[in-house]
């Protein structure tokens, strides 16, 4: 039986950082790693135990007394406890309920954690902490790449980065507790709110890049991208502030040349964070979107050319992958460049049906399926034709149903309100619409 936790009243306020985030184009940048906490704004740990995006496109961290919170879009209302300021092996550290040994949870299999040994330094994790990685390793990788194998380096890289590295240990938690949270009957143990400012606080205290090693750099580049996960996997609108976070230290740290070189991790790094700029820049708006697919869509399918090489066997399935998402560049831009009152609604209907028959010839639930959620949520924004807003409605669904995934929701219900809208001749302009969902759909 839990005990119940005292009242916690905080010894040190929080420390402000400020944000300021630039106008460019019709999207939010910032210019540096260190614009991410230059002036315009406060960034404070808010409502919910974390950062959340204001007005100004910033992050605000809340120095006043009052932890109260509530956080409606995830149903969480918590009181912010201590975590600030207590070892990192604490429970109450994470927002964890004080258990007896009875009621901890067992992790489940980790064979995929342990083999790599665990660091000496580490030592042994706490259950909970190992229930979580096992989780990621078993829910979330697979999810990440087109085929689960023993080259995913979701798993055998990130971690055993987070066996050794907190930076990366704090985001792999954050996401697989909000991945938990969204699935369970009862009060999860780990607050995962938590796990995700405290992940947030560990990146704010590195943000002095240039004082940094070359390692530590590219962990941190590293736990931002997982931290893209964590919003796609809760739905959250903290997604462009995170976007933004992980453009700037891609610049601090000197571009993607210089991850290039930062060996298998860098390399690995380097196909993610193509794959996502391109997926995650019409989200932001639509010169960012525009900008992204004209000159970025190419090395968007490194990812893809990786497998290339490693299952020559199954290259008819990449190359249907390959098709399936320029057929989607293609929808987005007819709409976004021709404008909507030019858009030929007979057009629309031809690129709409050519990507469900390609759809349709991809094998039901066959590897590679989930990597196609993008692509089709597009698809199905510019689709007018009832019959065919069922079948797209049906794969999303179907995908929802497999990874529970918050993001997938998000977009159905954009996808909902953009069909009842569509009363127009030329359709809806849902290129304009889709930034200000703020969800990561990938």
């Amino acid at each position: 039986m839990a005990r119940k936790k005292r009242k916690y009243v905080p010894k040190v306020k929080g420390i402000p950082i400020s944000v300021e985030i630039h106008e460019k184009n019709g999207m939010e940048l910032c210019e540096t790693w260190d614009d991410v906490y230059c002036t315009s704004s406060v960034v404070e740990f808010d409502d919910a135990d974390r950062p959340v995006a204001i007005a100004s496109g910033g992050l605000q961290f809340d120095s006043s007394d009052d932890y109260s919170c509530s956080d409606a879009s995830l149903g969480i209302t918590i009181d912010m406890e201590d975590w600030v300021g207590l070892p990192d092996d604490t429970y109450n550290d994470y927002g964890c309920s004080t258990l007896s040994t009875s009621t901890s949870p067992e992790p489940r299999n980790l064979t995929a954690i342990t083999r790599s040994p665990a660091p000496t330094s580490m030592g042994m994790l706490e259950p909970w902490k190992e229930f979580l990685l096992a989780h990621f390793s078993e829910a979330i990788a697979p999810e990440m790449v087109i085929i689960d194998d023993c080259f995913n380096g979701w798993r055998h890289m990130i971690l055993p980065l987070a066996w050794s590295h907190e930076i990366v240990m704090d985001s792999v938690l954050a996401v697989s507790a909000f991945h938990i949270y969204g699935r369970a009957v009862v009060e999860p143990i780990v607050n995962p709110d938590r796990l995700y400012a405290r992940a947030i606080t560990q990146l704010l205290a590195r943000k002095d890049l240039a004082d940094l090693d070359q390692e530590m750099r590219q962990l941190i580049v590293l736990a931002i991208v997982v931290l893209l996960v964590s919003v796609m996997v809760n739905g959250m609108s903290d997604f462009p502030i995170v976007f933004q976070m992980l453009e700037s230290a891609i610049n601090a740290v000197g571009g993607e040349e210089l991850i290039a070189k930062g060996g298998d991790v860098g390399s690995f790094l380097l196909r993610q964070i193509r794959k996502m700029r391109v997926y995650a820049a019409p989200l932001i708006s639509q010169a960012a979107g525009i900008h992204a697919i004209l000159y970025h869509a190419d090395e968007s399918f490194d990812c893809l050319y990786y497998y290339y090489g490693l299952y020559p066997g199954r290259v008819s399935t990449f190359d249907l992958l390959v098709d399936l998402r320029q057929q989607a560049f293609k929808i987005y831009l007819h709409r976004v460049l021709a404008g909507k009152s030019n858009v030929s609604s007979s057009d629309s209907e031809r690129l709409i049906e050519s990507y469900k028959e390609t759809l349709e010839s991809f094998p039901k639930e066959s590897f590679g399926e989930h990597c196609l959620i993008w692509p089709t949520f597009i698809a199905a924004l510019e689709c007018r034709n009832p019959e065919q807003q069922s079948f797209f409605e049906q794969f999303l669904t179907r995908q929802y149903q497999r990874n529970r995934f918050v993001n997938l929701l998000r977009a159905l219900e954009l996808l909902r309100n953009v069909w009842s809208q569509d009363g127009a001749e030329n359709g809806v302009n849902w290129p304009a619409l889709i930034p200000d969902l703020r969800v990561f759909i990938m």
